[in-house]
């Protein structure tokens, strides 16, 4: 299985499975994880009570930060305060998951005030973008490591940041030999995610394998596709009928040999 480059497409990734091509954009993204993935992020700039009240000693505040002040009830002044942070830890630890240091932007905890607007906002779009980032920054840091010799011990570490879950129940959907060997399927939920396990003790290598040997058995044309249920949800409505167009034509392979995921 191979990330293949085909930005002249636009955004959406897409892997060579034998002879196919299989997509992941946000369409599927939005399938997987039921996210809003439509809409404007813009924030305005406006100060924030809870950095003020918080942490108003720190130059930048993290998920360790919110761990911390978590950590101690007594900390906090009322039951309020501690579900908004506690709404910014988890969005900042599942969808759009980076390491623990990294400063979160002032602007989500002056959204998360106010927590209707903090629910109605489209995080499935930035987790997306995040996902589909780190994604691509990964594949490349592995290409690159080949590129320059390793000493004996060396090991060549990197992570994918935003919500790499989505691409794993993206290959359950769409590789039926993958989800065979790892997974088990429950009745079709909405989202997507609900409807799969991963099974316990999974080893690298065997993964690998079935990836190298999934293409012989891959079926042609792997786009998902909503079903009439999830045409019901006003977010993959939106995504999906905006172009009639649906399944587009597979973009022709590129004559470079690609990256190899």
């Amino acid at each position: 299985m191979r990330l293949t480059d085909h930005s002249w497409m636009g955004d959406a990734l897409w892997f060579e499975v034998g002879e196919d091509l299989g997509r992941f954009s946000i369409n599927e993204f939005c399938l997987i994880t039921g996210m809003k993935c439509v809409g404007s992020t813009h924030l305005p700039l406006v100060e924030s009570r809870l950095i003020t009240r918080y942490f108003s000693t720190l130059r930048g505040v993290s998920r360790e930060h919110l761990e911390l002040q978590l950590s101690n009830a007594a900390n906090l002044d009322n039951d309020d305060d501690a579900v908004k942070l506690s709404l910014l830890y988890l969005t900042f630890s599942i969808p759009l998951s980076n390491a623990n240091s990294v400063k979160i932007d002032p602007k989500f905890f002056a959204l998360a005030d106010n927590i209707a607007e903090f629910n109605d906002f489209p995080w499935g779009v930035l987790s997306w973008e995040a996902t589909r980032t780190a994604i691509c920054n990964s594949v490349e840091n592995r290409v690159a490591s080949k590129r320059i010799p390793l000493k004996k011990n060396d090991k060549v570490y990197y992570s994918v940041a935003g919500f790499p879950h989505a691409l794993l129940v993206w290959a359950y959907e769409t590789l039926p030999t993958i989800a065979m060997k790892f997974s088990s399927k429950y009745e079709h939920a909405i989202p997507r995610m609900l409807s799969w396990t991963t099974a316990d003790n999974v080893k690298f290598d065997d993964v690998m394998s079935a990836f190298t040997e999934v293409g012989e058995k891959q079926p042609k044309g792997f786009v998902m596709m909503p079903t009439e249920e999830e045409l019901k949800d006003p977010w993959v409505a939106r995504l999906y009928l905006k172009n009639p167009i649906v399944l587009p034509k597979l973009p022709p392979k590129t004559p470079a040999p690609p990256n190899e995921l």
